[in-house]
């Protein structure tokens, strides 16, 4: 399934070139962190997990795995590089989130 059929309607962030992404995920703390080269790529790169899955057998996942995780519930964020455009789902207050992108 694609990521724009989905119901769960992202957080989207335009984040500064100097954005501290690290220190954003350690607040934030998404249970699954990818990143893809530009908005419409159908791979995503897994960059932070905290599910017991080993990273090297999962290391990129199709739209569809993605779309699954969002669909289970899992709290997901997605960087796409080019853009600079930040997708968060399946967080209950979009000003919590905003008030992380600001502060890092």
């Amino acid at each position: 399934m694609k990521l724009s059929k989905l119901k769960a309607e992202p957080f989207t962030f335009t984040l500064k070139n100097d954005f501290n992404m690290t220190g954003f995920m350690l607040e934030l703390k998404p249970e699954e962190a990818f990143e893809s080269k530009r908005v419409g790529k159908d791979k995503f790169t897994r960059t932070n997990t905290t599910s017991n899955v080993k990273l090297a057998n999962n290391l990129i996942l199709s739209e569809d795995n993605v779309s699954k995780l969002i669909q289970a519930g899992r709290k997901v964020m997605i960087y796409y590089l080019l853009e600079k455009r930040l997708d968060v789902y399946n967080y209950s207050s979009e000003l919590d989130v905003l008030n992380k992108v600001l502060k890092y």
